[in-house]
């Protein structure tokens, strides 16, 4: 009871911002006089997020968004951490190219859709690889710094002690480097979501992006307050279910940080 009330408490402070923007968004329309196009009332959304349920697009849309997350995700953090490890183990190359990492991830994912659509073409192509590319350059970033963290005294300890080869990265590079390669999946995630939906919407033919942009054409602003919450809302669900049990199963219970 006393580990469950401080969980309570936590719930109920994180949850009460949520409550009073949806007391707030509902007694809008009773306060102002405004065109409902420009903001439909919570009631409004409600019925079209039923309607989306009932007719099956709005479940389409959404796991053709997560596909393509997944998708993105493993192809660029399975390329970025292994090619970070590696680049980062030499300082020389390290230093060398970390000018050109910092410039390729400060470049937004959007700013690669031009290029993945001339490459790629409208659709799927074209959005998985803006995805991957964003996803990538973040992990690749946050994995390089990770290992550069350890200290060279701990490879002497480890030396010292016959460690050697994989025993090496085993015992010190990859537990040395977790807590910022973990803060790297994270933010690739996160970084990726947002490319996910502006592909979506330059390039893509489905999901929440393509469908919140689809919507403007018609004013229907109710779909697109609808889309933008469900992104909300789902990287809420992505962030807890997947990157917070990660962090108290590993860095955490290591005593890597404290929380």
């Amino acid at each position: 009871m006393t580990r469950l009330a401080p969980r309570l408490h936590d719930l109920a402070l994180g949850t009460l911002p949520f409550v009073l923007i949806l007391v707030a968004w509902f007694l809008l329309p009773h306060l102002l006089d405004y065109p409902s196009y420009m903001l439909p009332s919570l009631g409004t959304v409600i019925d079209r997020a039923i309607g989306s349920i009932e007719d099956g697009s709005l479940l389409e849309n959404t796991l053709a968004s997560l596909q393509r997350l997944a998708i993105g995700f493993i192809i660029g953090n399975g390329v970025a951490i292994p090619l970070g490890i590696a680049i980062a183990l030499n300082r020389h190359v390290a230093d060398t190219l970390r000018p050109v990492l910092t410039f390729l991830q400060s470049i937004a994912g959007i700013a690669w859709v031009p290029l993945a659509i001339i490459w790629f073409g409208i659709g799927q192509g074209a959005v998985v690889f803006v995805i991957a590319n964003t996803i990538f350059f973040a992990g690749i970033y946050n994995t390089v710094v990770g290992v550069e963290s350890i200290p060279n005294t701990l490879y002497r300890a480890v030396r010292s002690h016959g460690g050697k080869g994989i025993q090496i990265f085993t015992e010190l590079i990859l537990p040395g480097a977790l807590v910022q390669i973990i803060l790297g999946l994270r933010t690739s995630m996160a970084y990726g979501w947002r490319a996910l939906v502006a592909g979506e919407m330059i390039a893509g033919t489905n999901g929440l992006g393509y469908m919140s942009i689809e919507a403007v054409q018609w004013y229907q602003t109710e779909t697109v307050i609808l889309g933008m919450i469900l992104i909300g809302i789902l990287w809420l669900i992505l962030d807890r279910l997947l990157f917070v049990p990660l962090e108290q199963r590993t860095i955490v219970r290591w005593g890597l940080i404290q929380r």
